[in-house]
C-alpha cells in the first residue's frame, strides 16, 4: 500500500515536471497569426493615428478587409528585410502581415495588434 502511494506521488511530480519544461520551452510566437494581403491605402486619422487598408489574399478571419493599426512597435519593413515607413508602402503592395492571434467577444470590431507588416512584392 505504501509503495503505491509512493509510486503515484512520483507520477503527480513527473507530470509537473514535465508540464513546467513544456511551458518553458513554448515557442514566443504561440500568439501569433500571419497572412498575406494587398494595401488599399493608407489612411492618417485626425489624432494622428496610422492605419493601413489591406483586403487579405489568404482567408484566417471571416472579412477579408481589415483595418491594421501601425504602432511605434509595429515593425515595418521592405522586400530586403529594412526598415520603412508607412509612406513607403504604395497602394497595390503585397504585404505579409503578422498579427497577435487574439480575439475577445466585448470587443465589437476586430482590431488586431500588428507585430509586422513586411513587403512582399511593390507595385512601384
Amino acid at each position: 500500500m505504501k509503495n503505491k502511494k509512493v509510486f503515484i506521488a512520483f507520477a503527480v511530480v513527473i507530470v509537473i515536471i514535465i508540464d513546467a519544461i513544456s511551458l518553458f520551452t513554448q515557442s514566443p510566437k504561440w500568439s501569433q497569426k500571419s497572412f498575406e494581403a494587398v494595401v488599399q491605402e493608407t489612411v492618417i486619422q485626425s489624432n494622428g493615428e496610422t492605419r493601413l487598408i489591406v483586403e487579405r489574399t489568404t482567408e484566417i478571419y471571416g472579412d477579408p478587409i481589415n483595418s491594421l493599426g501601425i504602432s511605434k512597435d509595429t515593425k515595418l519593413l521592405d522586400i530586403d528585410g529594412k526598415n520603412i515607413s508607412s509612406k513607403d508602402i504604395p497602394s497595390g503592395s503585397s504585404v505579409k502581415v503578422t498579427v497577435k492571434d487574439a480575439f475577445t467577444e466585448e470587443t465589437p470590431f476586430y482590431y488586431p495588434v500588428v507585430y509586422e507588416i513586411k513587403v512582399i512584392s511593390s507595385s512601384k
